[in-house]
Protein backbone atom coordinates (compact mmCIF):
# COMPACT_ATOMS: atom_id res chain seq x y z
CA UNK A 1 0.00 0.00 0.00
CA UNK A 2 1.50 3.43 -1.18
CA UNK A 3 -0.35 6.36 1.19
CA UNK A 4 1.28 9.62 2.15
CA UNK A 5 0.42 12.17 4.90
CA UNK A 6 0.63 15.48 5.93
CA UNK A 7 0.20 16.54 9.56
CA UNK A 8 0.94 19.95 11.37
CA UNK A 9 0.34 20.43 15.24
CA UNK A 10 2.47 21.56 18.28
CA UNK A 11 6.17 20.99 18.12
CA UNK A 12 6.62 18.89 15.71
CA UNK A 13 5.35 20.61 12.93
CA UNK A 14 7.43 23.52 11.38
CA UNK A 15 5.96 27.44 10.95
CA UNK A 16 5.24 26.88 7.36
CA UNK A 17 3.17 24.25 8.17
CA UNK A 18 1.48 25.96 10.94
CA UNK A 19 0.29 28.93 9.02
CA UNK A 20 -1.36 25.90 6.93
CA UNK A 21 -3.97 25.21 9.28
CA UNK A 22 -6.21 27.30 12.01
CA UNK A 23 -4.64 27.13 15.65
CA UNK A 24 -5.05 23.62 17.11
CA UNK A 25 -5.47 21.53 14.03
CA UNK A 26 -3.61 19.09 12.02
CA UNK A 27 -3.43 19.29 8.37
CA UNK A 28 -3.90 15.74 6.43
CA UNK A 29 -3.73 14.56 3.16
CA UNK A 30 -3.16 11.23 1.68
CA UNK A 31 -4.51 8.00 0.15
CA UNK A 32 -5.05 4.50 1.05
CA UNK A 33 -7.79 1.53 1.74
CA UNK A 34 -10.18 2.82 4.45
CA UNK A 35 -13.02 0.70 5.86
CA UNK A 36 -13.92 -2.02 8.69
CA UNK A 37 -11.55 -5.25 8.47
CA UNK A 38 -13.68 -8.09 9.60
CA UNK A 39 -15.82 -7.93 12.65
CA UNK A 40 -14.53 -7.08 15.79
CA UNK A 41 -17.60 -7.45 17.67
CA UNK A 42 -19.86 -10.01 19.67
CA UNK A 43 -23.17 -9.35 18.80
CA UNK A 44 -26.35 -9.39 21.16
CA UNK A 45 -29.21 -9.44 19.38
CA UNK A 46 -32.53 -7.63 20.60
CA UNK A 47 -34.43 -6.78 17.52
CA UNK A 48 -36.48 -10.03 18.21
CA UNK A 49 -37.18 -9.46 21.85
CA UNK A 50 -40.31 -8.34 23.17
CA UNK A 51 -39.18 -6.46 26.11
CA UNK A 52 -35.04 -6.17 26.40
CA UNK A 53 -33.47 -6.41 30.37
CA UNK A 54 -29.84 -5.99 30.82
CA UNK A 55 -28.85 -7.26 27.07
CA UNK A 56 -25.74 -6.10 27.76
CA UNK A 57 -25.33 -9.64 29.98
CA UNK A 58 -24.41 -11.26 26.97
CA UNK A 59 -21.69 -9.47 25.69
CA UNK A 60 -19.06 -11.71 27.47
CA UNK A 61 -20.51 -15.23 25.31
CA UNK A 62 -20.51 -12.94 22.33
CA UNK A 63 -17.19 -11.70 22.29
CA UNK A 64 -15.78 -15.32 23.20
CA UNK A 65 -18.00 -16.80 19.99
CA UNK A 66 -16.71 -14.82 17.68
CA UNK A 67 -13.24 -15.23 16.23
CA UNK A 68 -11.53 -11.59 15.98
CA UNK A 69 -13.89 -9.75 17.89
CA UNK A 70 -12.66 -7.93 21.21
CA UNK A 71 -15.92 -5.29 21.51
CA UNK A 72 -20.00 -5.70 22.20
CA UNK A 73 -22.25 -4.56 20.19
CA UNK A 74 -26.12 -4.69 21.39
CA UNK A 75 -27.93 -4.29 18.89
CA UNK A 76 -31.27 -2.36 18.85
CA UNK A 77 -34.10 -3.10 16.78
CA UNK A 78 -32.44 -0.10 14.09
CA UNK A 79 -29.13 -1.14 12.99
CA UNK A 80 -27.27 1.45 11.28
CA UNK A 81 -24.71 0.32 8.31
CA UNK A 82 -20.81 -0.41 8.81
CA UNK A 83 -18.74 0.78 6.13
CA UNK A 84 -16.27 -1.71 4.48
CA UNK A 85 -12.95 -1.11 2.94
CA UNK A 86 -13.03 1.55 0.05
CA UNK A 87 -10.24 3.52 -1.64
CA UNK A 88 -9.64 6.84 -0.68
CA UNK A 89 -7.39 9.68 -1.88
CA UNK A 90 -7.79 12.75 0.03
CA UNK A 91 -6.72 16.44 -0.95
CA UNK A 92 -5.36 18.57 1.74
CA UNK A 93 -7.82 19.43 4.43
CA UNK A 94 -7.44 20.68 8.05
CA UNK A 95 -9.33 19.00 11.25
CA UNK A 96 -9.24 19.99 15.00
CA UNK A 97 -7.01 17.41 16.62
CA UNK A 98 -9.38 16.80 19.58
CA UNK A 99 -12.80 16.62 19.39
CA UNK A 100 -14.93 20.39 19.89
CA UNK A 101 -14.84 22.17 22.06
CA UNK A 102 -11.24 21.45 22.82
CA UNK A 103 -8.58 19.64 24.75
CA UNK A 104 -9.19 20.47 28.32
CA UNK A 105 -12.92 20.60 27.81
CA UNK A 106 -15.90 18.61 28.10
CA UNK A 107 -18.30 17.33 25.81
CA UNK A 108 -21.51 20.09 25.30
CA UNK A 109 -24.02 18.95 27.43
CA UNK A 110 -26.99 18.87 24.41
CA UNK A 111 -24.70 17.96 21.23
CA UNK A 112 -26.65 18.89 18.22
CA UNK A 113 -30.01 17.81 16.54
CA UNK A 114 -30.45 18.03 12.76
CA UNK A 115 -31.82 21.53 13.27
CA UNK A 116 -29.11 22.97 15.28
CA UNK A 117 -26.68 21.00 13.01
CA UNK A 118 -28.00 22.86 10.29
CA UNK A 119 -27.72 26.18 12.23
CA UNK A 120 -23.85 25.70 13.36
CA UNK A 121 -23.43 24.77 8.99
CA UNK A 122 -25.15 28.46 8.33
CA UNK A 123 -22.59 29.95 10.86
CA UNK A 124 -19.91 28.54 9.37
CA UNK A 125 -20.68 29.31 5.94
CA UNK A 126 -21.31 33.07 7.03
CA UNK A 127 -17.12 33.00 7.08
CA UNK A 128 -16.83 34.83 10.10
CA UNK A 129 -14.80 31.62 11.32
CA UNK A 130 -12.50 31.90 8.50
CA UNK A 131 -12.15 28.40 6.53
CA UNK A 132 -13.78 26.68 9.00
CA UNK A 133 -16.70 24.34 8.58
CA UNK A 134 -18.09 20.47 8.88
CA UNK A 135 -16.26 18.14 8.11
CA UNK A 136 -17.40 15.67 5.51
CA UNK A 137 -17.78 11.87 5.83
CA UNK A 138 -14.83 10.79 4.43
CA UNK A 139 -12.66 13.54 6.05
CA UNK A 140 -13.84 12.21 9.11
CA UNK A 141 -13.29 8.58 8.30
CA UNK A 142 -9.76 9.00 6.81
CA UNK A 143 -8.38 11.09 9.71
CA UNK A 144 -9.51 8.47 12.08
CA UNK A 145 -8.95 5.70 10.90
CA UNK A 146 -5.70 6.92 9.07
CA UNK A 147 -4.58 5.62 5.77
CA UNK A 148 -1.80 3.52 6.46
CA UNK A 149 -2.79 1.66 9.11
CA UNK A 150 -6.82 1.47 8.86
CA UNK A 151 -7.62 1.26 12.49
CA UNK A 152 -11.10 -0.35 13.28
CA UNK A 153 -11.05 1.90 16.50
CA UNK A 154 -9.05 5.13 17.10
CA UNK A 155 -6.36 3.77 19.33
CA UNK A 156 -6.08 0.16 17.36
CA UNK A 157 -7.47 -3.13 15.96
CA UNK A 158 -8.47 -4.34 19.46
CA UNK A 159 -11.25 -2.97 21.84
CA UNK A 160 -9.43 -1.93 25.00
CA UNK A 161 -11.61 -1.76 28.53
CA UNK A 162 -11.84 1.80 30.19
CA UNK A 163 -9.92 3.24 27.24
CA UNK A 164 -11.59 6.88 26.14
CA UNK A 165 -13.36 6.83 29.35
CA UNK A 166 -12.27 10.02 30.89
CA UNK A 167 -15.13 13.11 30.93
CA UNK A 168 -12.72 15.54 30.26
CA UNK A 169 -11.49 15.63 26.24
CA UNK A 170 -7.84 14.81 26.31
CA UNK A 171 -7.81 13.05 29.32
CA UNK A 172 -6.64 10.14 27.64
CA UNK A 173 -3.53 10.87 25.31
CA UNK A 174 -3.18 7.34 24.26
CA UNK A 175 -6.81 7.82 23.00
CA UNK A 176 -5.20 8.80 19.54
CA UNK A 177 -4.32 7.69 16.14
CA UNK A 178 -0.33 9.18 15.81
CA UNK A 179 -0.87 8.46 12.63
CA UNK A 180 -2.71 11.11 11.99
CA UNK A 181 -3.07 13.46 15.24
CA UNK A 182 -6.40 13.14 15.60
CA UNK A 183 -8.19 12.01 19.61
CA UNK A 184 -11.10 10.30 21.16
CA UNK A 185 -13.29 10.85 17.06
CA UNK A 186 -15.53 7.80 17.77
CA UNK A 187 -14.72 6.59 20.88
CA UNK A 188 -16.37 8.71 22.88
CA UNK A 189 -19.34 10.09 20.52
CA UNK A 190 -20.18 10.29 17.06
CA UNK A 191 -20.10 13.76 15.14
CA UNK A 192 -21.75 15.68 12.70
CA UNK A 193 -20.04 15.74 8.88
CA UNK A 194 -21.88 16.72 5.50
CA UNK A 195 -21.73 13.54 2.83
CA UNK A 196 -19.72 14.30 0.24
CA UNK A 197 -20.06 12.70 -3.44
CA UNK A 198 -17.85 10.03 -3.33
CA UNK A 199 -18.82 8.88 0.55
CA UNK A 200 -22.47 8.69 -1.12
CA UNK A 201 -21.73 6.77 -4.28
CA UNK A 202 -19.56 4.39 -2.27
CA UNK A 203 -22.38 4.23 0.68
CA UNK A 204 -24.79 3.82 -1.87
CA UNK A 205 -23.04 0.70 -3.38
CA UNK A 206 -22.46 -0.88 -0.43
CA UNK A 207 -25.92 -0.08 1.55
CA UNK A 208 -28.33 1.20 0.00
CA UNK A 209 -29.35 5.11 -0.63
CA UNK A 210 -31.94 4.91 2.05
CA UNK A 211 -31.36 7.21 5.25
CA UNK A 212 -34.06 8.50 7.73
CA UNK A 213 -37.03 8.15 6.83
CA UNK A 214 -36.52 6.25 3.75
CA UNK A 215 -34.44 9.82 2.20
CA UNK A 216 -32.69 9.45 -0.69
CA UNK A 217 -28.83 9.92 0.55
CA UNK A 218 -27.40 12.68 -1.70
CA UNK A 219 -24.29 15.30 -1.09
CA UNK A 220 -24.82 17.91 0.74
CA UNK A 221 -26.76 15.90 3.51
CA UNK A 222 -25.99 16.11 6.90
CA UNK A 223 -24.87 12.70 8.53
CA UNK A 224 -23.42 11.55 11.83
CA UNK A 225 -19.67 9.76 11.72
CA UNK A 226 -18.82 7.00 14.11
CA UNK A 227 -19.82 5.42 16.94
CA UNK A 228 -20.45 6.07 20.77
CA UNK A 229 -18.90 3.99 24.19
CA UNK A 230 -22.49 2.45 24.74
CA UNK A 231 -22.66 -0.92 23.49
CA UNK A 232 -26.07 -0.87 23.33
CA UNK A 233 -26.64 0.93 20.04
CA UNK A 234 -27.97 1.38 16.67
CA UNK A 235 -24.54 1.94 15.05
CA UNK A 236 -20.91 0.30 15.45
CA UNK A 237 -19.83 1.37 18.95
CA UNK A 238 -16.07 3.19 19.16
CA UNK A 239 -15.80 3.07 15.31
CA UNK A 240 -15.09 5.81 12.82
CA UNK A 241 -16.52 2.97 10.23
CA UNK A 242 -20.33 3.58 10.63
CA UNK A 243 -23.10 6.53 9.91
CA UNK A 244 -26.60 7.34 10.60
CA UNK A 245 -28.69 10.19 9.94
CA UNK A 246 -32.06 12.24 11.65
CA UNK A 247 -34.01 12.97 8.78
CA UNK A 248 -35.04 16.26 7.35
CA UNK A 249 -33.53 19.58 9.33
CA UNK A 250 -37.33 21.09 10.22
CA UNK A 251 -37.20 22.96 13.71
CA UNK A 252 -39.03 19.76 15.00
CA UNK A 253 -35.98 18.49 15.81
CA UNK A 254 -35.58 20.41 18.63
CA UNK A 255 -37.68 18.36 20.91
CA UNK A 256 -34.59 15.73 20.27
CA UNK A 257 -31.10 16.78 22.35
CA UNK A 258 -28.47 14.46 20.19
CA UNK A 259 -26.28 14.05 23.68
CA UNK A 260 -23.69 11.95 21.37
CA UNK A 261 -23.86 13.61 18.18
CA UNK A 262 -21.28 16.36 18.55
CA UNK A 263 -19.80 18.66 16.33
CA UNK A 264 -16.72 17.85 13.74
CA UNK A 265 -14.78 20.96 12.68
CA UNK A 266 -12.52 20.96 10.07
CA UNK A 267 -11.30 23.65 7.60
CA UNK A 268 -9.65 24.19 3.92
CA UNK A 269 -5.93 24.55 4.26
CA UNK A 270 -4.98 28.24 5.50
CA UNK A 271 -4.54 30.60 8.71
CA UNK A 272 -7.06 33.03 10.49
CA UNK A 273 -6.86 36.38 10.50
CA UNK A 274 -7.08 38.02 14.32
CA UNK A 275 -10.95 38.51 13.61
CA UNK A 276 -11.70 35.50 12.79
CA UNK A 277 -9.79 33.58 15.68
CA UNK A 278 -11.14 35.60 18.23
CA UNK A 279 -14.87 34.93 16.79
CA UNK A 280 -13.98 31.32 17.29
CA UNK A 281 -12.25 31.69 20.51
CA UNK A 282 -15.36 33.48 21.34
CA UNK A 283 -18.17 30.52 20.32
CA UNK A 284 -15.48 28.14 22.12
CA UNK A 285 -15.62 29.83 25.55
CA UNK A 286 -19.69 30.38 25.49
CA UNK A 287 -19.95 26.34 24.66
CA UNK A 288 -17.34 25.59 27.41
CA UNK A 289 -19.30 28.61 29.87
CA UNK A 290 -22.68 27.24 29.29
CA UNK A 291 -22.04 23.60 28.37
CA UNK A 292 -24.70 24.06 25.44
CA UNK A 293 -24.26 23.97 21.79
CA UNK A 294 -27.34 25.06 21.48
CA UNK A 295 -27.21 28.15 23.66
CA UNK A 296 -23.79 29.41 21.78
CA UNK A 297 -25.68 28.93 18.52
CA UNK A 298 -28.68 31.42 20.05
CA UNK A 299 -25.92 33.72 20.47
CA UNK A 300 -24.03 33.63 17.58
CA UNK A 301 -27.35 33.93 15.73
CA UNK A 302 -28.62 36.71 17.88
CA UNK A 303 -31.63 34.25 18.45
CA UNK A 304 -32.81 31.16 19.80
CA UNK A 305 -32.33 28.91 17.31
CA UNK A 306 -35.12 26.79 19.14
CA UNK A 307 -38.04 27.94 20.58
CA UNK A 308 -38.35 28.05 24.18
CA UNK A 309 -34.25 28.14 24.61
CA UNK A 310 -33.15 31.44 25.50
CA UNK A 311 -30.18 33.33 24.48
Amino acid sequence: MVAFLLISLGVNASPLDEAKCPSGMVLLSGAGDIGMRGQPYGIVHTAHLESVVAPEKGCDAAVKGTPGSSACWVQTDLVDPVLPVRRMEMESFCMEAFPFPGQGSTYAKDGLNVWTAQKMQSLFRTGRFGKRRLCTASEFQFAVAGPVANRRFIYGDVYTAGRCAGDVIGDDLHCKNPETGVYEYGAVHSHWTTADAEFVEFACASTGCNAAGNRKLVPGMLVVMGGTGRSQTRQAPLTPHTWHDHGEATQDACGFHGWDDQLAVCADPGSDTVAEAKAWGHFVDTVNTTGSLTSALSDAHGAPVCPGHGR
